[in-house]
This record gives structure tokens, sequence and C-alpha cells, in this order.
């Protein structure tokens, strides 16, 4: 735990959750709430909104219960009920709702879910947890830009300050809108991380983080061409993301978020040749972000490099083994793709069960169904080669 005698972190933390990412699209109701249940819960819930509209939270709170009495995995239900007791303070009883609307989500869990339980632990000053809740939704949403500047304070208030300044820089490479915000943080976090390997007798990466704290710290403004480009991409244009982003890397050719944005936006023209030589180039500046190495992959195996992407996959595995099966999950996942892309469904099956066995939130659920559909795809194969043999 964090000491609390530090009232400026504490309310910078709490500033910035009380704007973190709000929960997503609208909810399904779990089978065991009958059809008139259903509809008279829904009903009910008509109403208790009005309240928490209102903040009227000890209004909300009752109406709310009274629907769980008659619906009890009403997944919005118990997601106001977590919001109502977090407006009113009670936070233990705002996380116990919040735990319980992950629970009923399940595989349908998103980052909002995980946000929302993680804003609650930082109030109770439990970053530690708050930490983990958000290290969960930046599986689910590697690019939100709320969920990455939470997750770089969160590193760097349990003292994980190299990796804060690793989340940071990538939340500069996506969210460049939010620069204005995101370099102090950058200095702040860069400096620290000096001192800490400092402190461990680090001297070369002690070297590493002062230049990136004198970097980052004597930036003024922002990088106009790469927010132009930026929001050009952001608006489906792609074409003119491209100009301004082959423009910019002709100057500075190793900006990762230009590199990034550039690979995503070849792709989207469908310029996979040039995609992949983007991804190639900023996985050469950021080699351990899996994420995008397995986007790699998949432009690859959409373009048919299917030999190549196995191969690369192959070499991510066993090279980065270490970070364990949830990191690399989306390595696996591309890895089974391209098996699959060459007719070998047997080892493409293992490489999905390889992917699923993982856990990991975003890629569990696809690869299961992959599995399914190479055992499909190896009967369909049989059958078609019976049939042939029997001439027809």
């Amino acid at each position: 735990m964090i000491p609390t005698r530090n009232p400026r972190l504490l309310t910078l933390i709490l500033s910035i959750f009380l704007a973190a990412v709000s929960a997503g699209v609208a909810d399904t109701v779990l089978a065991e709430c009958q059809p008139g249940q259903m509809q008279e819960a829904n009903m009910a819930y008509a109403s208790a909104v009005e309240y928490l509209n209102a903040q009227q939270w000890d209004q909300a709170i009752a109406r709310l219960n009274s629907i769980i009495q008659v619906c009890p995995e009403h997944i919005q239900v118990n997601r106001s009920l977590g919001e109502a007791y977090n407006g009113k303070g009670e936070y233990e009883k705002a996380v116990e709702y919040y735990q319980k609307v992950i629970e009923l989500r399940g595989d349908e869990v998103e980052a909002g879910d995980f946000g929302n339980l993680g804003k609650v632990y930082a109030k109770l000053k439990e970053y530690k947890n708050a930490r983990a809740e958000y290290m969960k939704a930046e599986l689910l949403a590697p690019d939100d830009c709320g969920v990455l500047f939470n997750l770089g304070i969160l590193h760097s208030a349990v003292g994980f300050n190299t990796q804060s300044v690793d989340v940071f820089e990538h939340t500069l490479d996506v969210c460049p809108q939010l620069e204005k915000d995101i370099l102090p943080q950058l200095a702040k976090v860069a400096k620290k991380a000096e001192d800490q390997q400092r402190k461990n007798g680090n001297v070369s990466e002690a070297k590493h983080y002062h230049e990136l704290a004198v970097k980052y710290g004597s930036q003024v403004g922002g990088s106009t061409t790469y927010q132009l480009a930026s929001q050009r991409f952001n608006a489906k244009d792609y074409a003119g993301a491209v100009t301004l982003l082959q423009q910019m890397l002709a100057q500075d050719p190793n900006h990762t978020g230009a590199l990034l944005t550039l690979a995503r936006a070849q792709d989207q023209l469908k310029n996979r040749t040039e995609s992949i030589a983007a991804y190639r180039k900023y996985l050469e500046i950021k080699p351990n972000d899996l994420t995008n190495y397995a986007e790699m992959l998949r432009v690859m195996i959409d373009g048919g490099q299917c030999s190549e992407a196995k191969s690369l996959a192959s070499a991510a595995a066993q090279k980065y083994a270490s970070q364990g099966r949830l990191a690399l999950a989306p390595i696996y996942y591309y890895w089974g793709s391209a098996f699959e892309c060459s007719g070998d469904y047997q080892t493409a099956k293992a490489k999905f069960q390889e992917c699923a066995s993982g856990g990991h939130p975003k890629y569990t659920t696809s690869a299961r169904t992959m599995v399914q559909r190479m055992d499909d795809l190896t009967a369909q194969a049989a059958y078609e080669k019976k049939k042939a043999a029997q001439g027809g």
C-alpha cells in the first residue's frame, strides 16, 4: 500500500479516476431472470435511473435493491448499485457490485467494467488492486487513452516506474491529443525510474531514464504534424494520414507513434507490404510490444505470407516464453491462424488451445471457437478426401 501522507498524489489519482472510462455498451440479462421478471425489472429500472441522474443515492439504492430481489442477475442494475454506492462514498459496497458485474458478464466483460472497479479501489487507497484491474482493462483496450493514462499513474503509485514510463510512452504514441497531460507525467516518472535504477546500481539504465526525463521535461507544445495525421486516421482518411506520416518520418524516422499509425493506415488501405514494413520498424524500437507483434502477424496472414508468419510466431513464442501464456496469447492466436492458412488444421488447433489456456479476456473466447472450427475443417477435409477416393 502507498502511504496516504502524500495528498498531492492522492488528489491527482482521484481526479483522474473521476474522469475515467465509463461502462460500455448496453447489457443483457442472464437467462435465470424469467421473461416476466425481466420485463418487471426493466420497467422498475427506468424509475431508478431518475434517482441516479439526480444523484439521490439512497432512493436509487432502495429502488435498485427492490429490483435485485426480482432479478438478481440483472447486469445494469448491479452496475448501477455500484455507481450509487460509489457516489454515496460507500466504496466497499461499490466494489462488491462492480465485482459481481464482472462475474456476470463472463466472456462479455469489457474494459470499462474493470475500470469501474479500479476507480473504486483507488478511492479506497488500494492502489495495487486498482493497478491490477487496469492491467486487465488494458488487455481488452490496449489503445484506450483513459485506461492507459490511469494505468501509467498506478504503475508509478506502487513503485513500478519503468513500466509507468513504457505505458505513458505508448499513450503518447496513440493519444497525441493528450500530449500536454502526458508529457509532465512522463518527465516525472522517468525521473523516478532514474532514481530507482541508480539506487539499485543499474548505472546504464539510470542514464537512459535520465535522458528520457530531460527529453520529455524539455518538450513544449506538440507535434502538430502527428496530431493532424492522427486526426485524419481517426476520420478514416487513411491516404491523407499516410502522406503526413511519411513526411514526418522523413524527418524523424524513429517516431514510434508515427510508425505504428502508418502501419495501421497502410493495413486499412490493404497496402500490406508497406504495413508490414512499418510494423517491422516499429518493433525494432519496441520489441516487447507483443500486441502489435501479433497485429503484424495478422497482416502477413491476410496477405498470404503464412509461412513467414509461422516462423515469426515461433521465434516470438521462444523469445518471450518467460512472459507467460497470458502475454503470449495474441501470438498463439495468429500462429494458429497461420497454420490454418497452410491447411494444417490439427497443428492450428493445438495453437488455438494454447491461446485459450492463457485466459486472455480478448482472445480466449475466439480461440475456443477456432478450436471447434479446426475440428470442423478437419472433418470436412476427410470427407472430401474420401469422396474423391470413391470417384465423386
